[in-house]
């Protein structure tokens, strides 16, 4: 995956996605997929205000918590169904890092927007300041069918950052995003004045085998019709497990063999031979739950 002229730089009303939208999304829609027809239903309803409404609907299918269907109806996302399903959903208030975690895999891979693509996406940056990161998304927006207003650049890359890392917040404070939770953004102070962001390598706090196991499968999919990828893909590839959570080879090592002899039993094998390192898939042997889209789909990403 490159950059493209098709990644987003707007479109979330300079909110980040809140505390408790994701389920309230996913609750809505599912009671009335006409719902965000109707802005004034929508406001009432989810019980926001009119912007806040279109960055609630743009991180909801940023996220595949809902998806958009025919005739401006929306439908369940597959994430959303897999979270927040009251049959079957293993996070319907969004209260775990497990599920943290499987939603920033979404966005860093699947969602097109730029500052997630070059952080977590293709690791780019691992240490930026707010400039930098700016600087780096006026490089990407070069592509674009249009200019892009320095306003837009500079409000998407303090969204980004505002997504994983606050200073400060209150025990009451419902305008902090859940990802934050994840520590993976760090800041430190320079000996200049300048706040310098960190997204180093480091043990992922409650990323679970069964999330790692749907983006390894999610990973080699969308690698082509081999079904199998080079180890050193996965850990440093594009898009990657590796590279979006943020693994050493260690760890990558140890949740890969843990994967296998799991969750994946069956449909994932590990080849350690002298020429490669590779992990390969039997599609048909995987249970359908650790699939994020249709094989169909996947290879159209690939």
């Amino acid at each position: 995956m490159s950059v493209n002229a098709n990644e987003r730089y707007s479109g979330h009303e300079s909110f980040v996605c809140r505390y408790g939208w994701l389920p309230k999304a996913f609750k809505a829609v599912k009671a009335n997929p006409e719902i965000m027809r109707s802005e004034e239903l929508a406001m009432t309803t989810l019980g926001i205000g009119r912007n806040m409404v279109k960055s609630l609907q743009f991180w909801a299918e940023a996220a595949n918590v809902i998806a958009t269907g025919e005739a401006s109806r929306h439908e369940l996302g597959v994430i959303g169904s897999r979270l927040f399903d009251q049959e079957g959903g293993w996070d319907p208030h969004l209260e775990s890092l497990d599920a943290l975690w499987l939603i920033h895999w979404q966005l860093s891979t699947h969602a097109n927007l730029a500052a997630w693509n070059e952080v977590f996406g293709e690791g780019k940056l691992v240490r930026f300041d707010r400039q930098q990161l700016i600087n780096a998304l006026v490089q990407r927006g070069a592509g674009s069918a249009r200019p892009l207003a320095a306003s837009t650049l500079e409000q998407h890359a303090s969204i980004f950052v505002q997504t994983y890392f606050q200073a400060e917040r209150g025990s009451d404070d419902t305008s902090w995003c859940p990802l934050q939770d994840l520590g993976l953004i760090k800041a430190t102070k320079t000996g200049d004045g300048r706040t310098v962001y960190s997204t180093d390598v480091g043990a992922p706090i409650g990323l679970s085998v069964r999330v790692f196991g749907m983006a390894l499968v999610d990973f080699v999919m969308r690698q082509g019709t081999s079904n199998s990828a080079d180890f050193n893909q996965v850990l440093r590839g594009d898009y990657s497990p590796g590279v979006v959570f943020r693994l050493d080879e260690y760890q990558l090592r140890q949740f890969v063999e843990r994967a296998i002899s799991s969750h994946l039993s069956g449909a994932v094998r590990f080849v350690d031979t002298a020429d490669t390192q590779s992990i390969v898939l039997t599609p048909k042997e995987l249970d359908p739950q650790y699939m994020l889209r249709k094989h169909e789909e996947a290879l159209q990403h690939a």
